[in-house]
């Protein structure tokens, strides 16, 4: 469950918002306006915010750069009542996570945030394998014959630490989840793991091939 903060001075788009949401197991936390919405990720920890790309005379990429401005790291789906690729594009390239076109409809929203705390996930676990693998070679580095860091002596036997096969099975299962989250679009996959579609090209096809369904 995703506690989910929807931001719209529309009292009828608000309870839609709402029930859709609780009826697809999300915990909603509602705001009418920006004011509003900061006091609620400044108090609460929120998965995702759903916000009118029109708000008191703000539009949705002056909201996204509130947000940022204010540190808030957190996905934004933008509802629009434009429904032109170029007003989506836009959003999407100030940071919006997706868009949902209004009259919202029920079904459409509820993919629209299934996708985007998948594609949360993903961005998350990648980056815990980023850190992952860095420590690993950290590691690998202080723990060859006579190195130290910071006057340290190398790691003892005992301590655990990734090996190169759990690296390697963690990355394939990672770019698994990613192609199917994206349809099996490598250009899509490739910007969400925050690598080249070359890079994701020779993973796929490297020693290991990975075989994509």
């Amino acid at each position: 469950m995703a506690t989910i903060l929807h931001v719209d001075d529309e009292p009828s788009v608000g309870l839609l918002l709402e029930d859709t949401l609780t009826r697809v197991g999300h915990r909603p936390v509602g705001a009418a306006n920006v004011a509003e919405a900061l006091q609620v990720l400044a108090r609460d920890h929120v998965d995702l915010v759903i916000s009118d790309d029109r708000l008191g005379g703000l539009t949705g990429l002056e909201v996204l750069s509130l947000l940022q401005r204010e540190r808030h790291d957190v996905p934004v789906i933008m509802l629009t009542g434009c429904a032109r690729i170029e007003h989506a594009v836009a959003a999407i390239k100030a940071g919006a996570i997706d868009y949902v076109t209004k009259p919202v409809d029920r079904h459409q929203l509820g993919i629209a945030v299934e996708q985007s705390l998948e594609i949360v996930r993903l961005r998350r676990e990648n980056e815990t394998l980023r850190r992952e693998v860095m420590d690993f070679h950290a590691t690998r580095q202080i723990g060859a014959p006579g190195a130290t860091a910071s006057g340290v002596s190398a790691i003892p036997p005992e301590a655990v630490v990734l090996t190169s096969l759990n690296i390697d099975e963690a990355e394939r299962a990672l770019i698994l989840r990613a192609l199917e989250v994206t349809k099996n679009n490598r250009t899509r996959t490739a910007e969400l793991l925050g690598i080249s579609v070359r890079t994701l090209r020779n993973k796929l096809n490297g020693p290991r091939r990975i075989q994509v369904a």
